[in-house]
């Protein structure tokens, strides 16, 4: 239990009966609302040495839904659990006497959900260097998450391909397949293709089905996350308004979390990637067509629980060419990997994507001339995105490390003149497109559901 005075508290205030539950070594007081409705509320804990970082971390995990009921002990003995085994997995390991300070729960407390932890394998014991342990005292005792404890699947898809991931419990990916579409698609097809890779997955992986706990879906397009709906995405007929994670989830009786792959990349990219640090950042995915997401604060921008960012389709030509979506001079007309290679002069002899990759190494400024129209529209794009949002951070991702560096090289010496708020000038960077990476963050999802 966390010591002290734990209130349940509900904005706006209103004038509610309040009662106080006792429980064994703490206090809860709770709030009881007049009218018969269900009430959102907020654990919040008054006393004990919490961080800032813990405390928004805390106060996210331990929010849930009552009826016109107090928090039941048991409650609030796995949302310990759950804060202590989330802590553990993104410290990679931690110390019983780090949690007391961290959580400001009692030693004892702390001792009694280690205990139970290990019991039943969530939980063991680590080896820690002797350069990060303290010298002073008793050496303290440090625990890891036992990696085979639960799985998480993480699928990224789109027009031509899949990837699948397989994601133990310490978020190592140990399992991935990058399949190919058939060139003609259509949603029954994408459903065929999804199910036998999962069924590869697990045959393949030789994981316990009881172990996996859940899936979780990059894909493209707009998505509904509260409902798991791809609302539109006109490359695969069929999938608009379509319910892929009632699909998956019915045939393979887990539950499947859905986020726009734009999103994930960013997420991604934002943990660990060229962008790491960046307090706003705003992705660009240049596929077969062009993906969009805004991070602020590590959280991607969404609008009612929907993902919003659709930058493909941004038009900025209204005489430009037309777009699949309906539209003129969309920004995906001018720089997908589909439209750039019909710019590219016949001489160059580029007819793939790939060959375009090796092309910039050796013709990189004629194919700089035949783009640059596109890389015109580009900037007119970024500026855009920059009058509505002003990222700190731009980033291009593409599945040519060549051509991401090719838009990002040109375009930084054109938007010198954006700047952040502290006066220095935006950064624009370039990474390749990672599966491992995406997979490994679409997982994520899963593992961040269950904790929460």
């Amino acid at each position: 239990m966390i010591p002290g005075s734990l209130g349940f508290v509900k904005t706006p205030t209103e004038t509610f009966e309040t009662r106080e539950l006792k429980l064994s070594d703490t206090s809860v007081r709770y709030q009881k609302p007049p009218v018969q409705s269900e009430v959102k509320y907020v654990l919040v804990c008054t006393k004990g040495t919490i961080g800032p970082i813990v405390r928004v971390e805390i106060t996210f995990l331990l929010e849930v839904t009552m009826e016109h009921q107090p928090l039941r002990s048991s409650d609030i003995r796995e949302r310990n659990e759950k804060i202590i085994l989330n802590l553990i997995r993104s410290r990679t390991y931690l110390s019983q006497s780090e949690v007391t300070r961290l959580t400001g729960l009692r030693a004892p407390t702390a001792f009694r959900i280690f205990s139970g932890l290990e019991t039943q394998g969530f939980i063991r014991s680590a080896t820690v260097s002797a350069a990060t342990e303290d010298k002073k005292g008793r050496k303290p005792q440090y625990f890891e998450v036992v990696p085979q404890a639960f799985y998480a699947f993480g699928i990224d898809f789109w027009a031509l391909s899949a990837t699948l991931s397989v994601c133990d419990f310490s978020g190592k990916v140990i399992y991935i397949e990058e399949h190919q579409f058939p060139s003609s698609m259509d949603v029954q097809i994408l459903m065929d293709q999804l199910y036998a890779l999962i069924q590869r997955a697990y045959k393949k992986a030789k994981i316990p089905k009881d172990r996996v706990l859940g899936f979780g879906i990059g894909a493209p397009g707009r998505i509904d996350l509260s409902q798991g709906l791809v609302l539109r995405y006109p490359r695969i007929a069929g999938l608009d308004n379509f319910p892929l994670g009632q699909r998956l989830s019915e045939k393979f009786g887990v539950p499947v979390y859905l986020h726009n792959n734009a999103s994930l990349i960013a997420l991604a990219e934002d943990r660990s990637g060229e962008t790491e640090g960046s307090r706003s950042l705003f992705t660009f995915l240049v596929r077969s067509g062009v993906g969009g997401a805004y991070l602020e604060g590590g959280r991607a921008f969404t609008v009612l629980n929907r993902t919003a960012v659709e930058v493909g389709h941004m038009s900025l030509d209204c005489d430009g060419p037309v777009c699949s979506c309906g539209g003129r001079g969309c920004l995906e007309e001018y720089i997908s990997e589909d439209a750039v290679l019909s710019f590219l002069p016949k001489s160059l002899n580029i007819k793939t994507f790939l060959d375009l990759d090796r092309a910039i190494e050796t013709h990189r400024e004629s194919i700089l001339q035949a783009l640059a129209e596109s890389l015109r529209i580009f900037e007119l794009g970024i500026r855009n995105i920059y009058t509505l949002f002003a990222p700190e951070t731009f980033l291009i991702v593409s599945r040519s490390a060549n051509y991401a560096d090719l838009l990002a090289s040109y375009l930084r010496e054109r938007i010198g003149d954006l700047a952040r708020i502290d006066g220095t000038p935006v950064r624009l960077v370039s990474d390749r497109y990672n599966p491992a990476r995406i997979g490994q963050r679409a997982g994520d999802l899963v593992f961040e559901h269950f904790l929460s």
